[in-house]
């Protein structure tokens, strides 16, 4: 296993181009599992390559296990990556894909570590299939276990499972979770779906414009975002942002008034949409509309008096036009100042 660290790392893919990755500095401990966030251009994916050794920093050093090997080549660290695309030789059955970079290391005992990595990827009666004699999650169980297969001290992932189909997502997220813990390595897994994140990372690291905007357990990101984008990028809905002005230590919300800890002055108030449920007293939306989740509905709705879009949770659907009182307590609410930081 390997330990990562950026220390005020910096790149830019040409000298007229602007910074892609900026002043990054973030430690990865051994074994951790670290899931990079961030909508698309901004930079998770250099994240990933300046790891592999793919590219290298304009500035700042990547450290592993406490060596500097910012400018050490790939093929002298000890990484394996798996991208989007499985890349399989289709001349090649799974075990010879998976055997490859054995052969070319030429290792010893080839054909007892590729059932090893077969076995923990569930792979153990199909080692004989061509790629085209595989289904799309077979052939990314297949380039899983090539990269396994040598034990590496890191393990890079870069939306390894954003070409499968939902359900399919839903099982090799689980599948990838339960193979990390079990070989103990290292990893660091890039994606846009934060639900991947969520449910498979100790930690996220959420980016934007080529800096970390917040790092922390899912736990923490969800529940305590760092500012107003972390807020409104993480979560299905995202959390409902609404500037308020606090007067004489209350604030007014959907016409119904709350105790603010902000004794006056403009804030802007958060809360996560399932802490928003629809009861009898409390402020008051008008419905625009709604979202079928199965069991319960999202309403889409205008607070009342002001104006604006948030969402709350319903056990039923309500037509558009009618009004709809949410209860919500005081621990739901997170405050933010006009900028997007967070107060508390």
């Amino acid at each position: 296993m390997s330990s990562v660290r950026y220390e005020d790392v910096s790149f830019r893919y040409s000298k007229k181009a602007p910074l892609t990755i900026e002043n990054l500095s973030l430690e990865i401990e051994e074994g951790e599992f670290l899931a990079v966030v961030g909508s698309s251009g901004c930079g998770k994916s250099t994240f990933l390559r300046l790891a592999a050794g793919l590219e290298k920093p304009e500035s700042g050093t990547i450290y592993f296990n406490g060596k500097d090997f910012s400018r050490i080549p790939t093929q002298k660290r000890d990484v394996s990556m798996v991208f989007q695309s499985p890349c399989l030789y289709p001349h090649l059955d799974a075990a010879g894909n998976i055997a490859l970079a054995l052969k070319i290391a030429k290792e010893k005992g080839i054909e007892e570590k590729v059932r090893q990595a077969a076995r923990m990827c569930g792979l153990e009666g199909l080692l004989s299939r061509l790629p085209s004699e595989l289904s799309g999650g077979q052939r990314q169980r297949v380039a899983i276990a090539r990269a396994i297969v040598r034990r590496p001290g890191l393990f890079l992932m870069d939306e390894p499972l954003s070409s499968l189909d939902s359900n399919l997502r839903f099982q090799m997220r689980r599948e990838i979770r339960d193979l990390q813990r079990k070989i103990g390595t290292t990893s660091i897994y890039v994606t846009h779906d934060q639900a991947e994140a969520l449910t498979m990372a100790d930690r996220i690291a959420v980016m934007r414009d080529g800096k970390l905007e917040q790092v922390g357990s899912p736990e923490e990101v969800y529940l305590n975002p760092a500012n107003t984008f972390v807020a409104s990028f993480i979560g299905q809905p995202p959390m409902n942002l609404v500037e308020e002005e606090a007067f004489e230590g209350r604030f007014s919300l959907g016409g119904f008034s709350f105790p603010s800890p902000l004794p006056s002055g403009k804030f802007i108030l958060g809360f996560r949409p399932e802490n928003a449920k629809v009861g009898e007293a409390g402020p008051q939306i008008e419905v625009l509309g709604s979202e079928n989740m199965g069991k319960e509905f999202w309403l889409r709705g205008s607070l009342l008096g002001r104006g604006g879009e948030i969402f709350i949770l319903s056990p039923v659907s309500y037509p558009v036009g009618s009004r709809v009182s949410f209860s919500l307590s005081l621990e739901c609410f997170r405050y933010f100042d006009l900028s997007g930081k967070r107060l508390f």
